[in-house]
């Protein structure tokens, strides 16, 4: 297998999926805040936010599967395969139910107006709270095709479905306005029902081409369940953890400030998105040829690729200093209302993005590998300090949103120094090994 090739097809044909991805997300944004207004559009980025995260919530059979698929397609064992597979469907299914109930009584239980700290009324939230979660929750187990292509080295094909997602999205969006006014439960049911169907068209193209694999309840194998745990359970308290840096903020900023505050910061944020992006699917084939490359011991290949990741990360740095000075123009240009940020938030949010590509680069590797009980409890320690820095930055110290960006900086600063050492420390051990033997 050429990994360089596989490497660069992938980069390359994600790239130009991405950037129509990314194209048709920018389109859709000024026309869902002018069709929804500051409020609703506050309120809808907040729970789409917090119901995308019920995606980590799958206790990482996801991430599990993608490593033990891998090595079970490197073996060329296609029984193996076939029994992850199926273990990984029925075990997800399983706790996408399990998720459905609590999610329901939870809604359910409380106020939903003071939760989202909004005027909208309250029956109307829990109704698009409950379509939401039910379409999420089916998703979450048709979402295991991501897996699956990636661990057959065609994470380009991911990034195609996310194009074709958003193109869908955008067209409905546009089309929402001469069909029904401010309707938020007519959004979520475009992003759920959307999702749901480029889901079922990938994982039937998948499994047209490989019925070998098609999932069977014959395959599922109980004691596998705890082999993709084995590194599944570990990935899924690091989601957790992820979950409570990343995407608690527009949660804390609507519920301490305001759901318009939320709607800024939201918009803010995504110009910087496409950095975060890119790095994404950079990232994503490496996963899968690391584990590749790490299990056939080409460590000189891994070192080299970890060297061209730095050099790309330098021009990362450029590239955000350009943006920090021209960012007024481009936000103008791109959503004619009026937004109240600061420069602060900006500077943060270079920084942010600057602290998880830099992470992502060396913890992409020791995923790929399985090396991740340090970065699980650095992140436990981040996810543990995160919201009440958070509170104290915004509440006592009047930071604004700027303060739940700066704890999410504060909190994955020390995996930015700790990954590196890791990663060097584990290829040096693993080289002197491959010498003895």
């Amino acid at each position: 297998m050429d990994k360089n090739k596989i490497l660069k097809s992938n980069i390359s044909y994600g790239i130009i999926w991405k950037g129509i991805s990314l194209l048709f997300i920018y389109l859709t944004v000024p026309i869902l805040l002018e069709y929804l207004g500051k409020e609703y559009y506050g309120v809808w980025i907040t729970i789409f936010t917090l119901l995308n995260a019920a995606y980590f919530m799958d206790m990482g059979i996801s991430l599990g599967v993608k490593n033990k698929l891998t090595e079970a397609i490197a073996k060329n064992d296609s029984v193996l395969a076939k029994t992850y597979i199926s273990t990984a469907y029925f075990s997800i299914s399983f706790i996408a139910i399990f998720m459905l109930f609590f999610g329901i009584i939870f809604v359910l239980s409380f106020e939903m107006q003071s939760i989202f700290n909004t005027n909208i009324a309250e029956r109307e939230l829990k109704i698009i709270l409950l379509l939401s979660m039910l379409l999420v929750f089916i998703s979450i187990v048709l979402n295991i095709y991501k897996s699956l292509l990636s661990s057959f080295q065609k994470s380009a094909k991911v990034e195609l479905a996310m194009a074709i997602y958003q193109g869908f999205v955008f067209i409905q969006i546009l089309m929402l306005p001469k069909i029904i006014s401010n309707s938020l439960i007519t959004v979520s049911l475009v992003y759920g029902i959307t999702n749901i169907f480029i889901a079922l068209i990938f994982t039937g193209l998948f499994f047209t081409r490989n019925k070998q694999l098609f999932p069977s309840y014959a395959y599922f194998k109980k004691d596998k369940i705890k082999e993709i745990l084995g590194l599944g359970i570990n990935f899924f308290i690091i989601q957790i953890a992820l979950i409570i840096i990343l995407t608690t903020d527009n949660l804390i900023i609507t519920y301490l400030i305001g759901p318009e505050a939320t709607t800024t910061y939201s918009i803010v944020n995504k110009i910087f998105q496409p950095f975060i992006i890119i790095s994404t699917f950079i990232f994503a084939p490496l996963w899968t040829l690391y584990t590749n490359a790490y299990y056939n011991k080409d460590f000189k290949w891994i070192k080299n690729t970890l060297i061209r990741l730095n050099q790309l990360f330098i021009i990362l740095i450029f590239a955000l200093i350009l943006l920090y000075f021209n960012f007024n123009w481009i936000i103008k240009f791109w959503i004619p209302q009026s937004l109240n940020y600061s420069n602060t938030l900006i500077a943060l949010l270079s920084l942010f993005v600057l602290i998880k590509v830099y992470g992502d680069i060396y913890m992409t590797f020791l995923n790929g590998i399985g090396k991740i009980k340090l970065q699980m409890w650095l992140f436990i320690f981040g996810a543990l300090i995160n919201i009440p820095l958070s509170v104290l930055f915004v509440k006592y110290f009047n930071l604004g949103s700027s303060g739940v960006i700066l704890a999410t900086c504060i909190s994955l600063g020390i995996l930015v120094i700790a990954m590196p050492i890791q990663t060097f420390k584990v290829l040096k051990k693993a080289k002197k090994i491959t010498q003895i033997v």
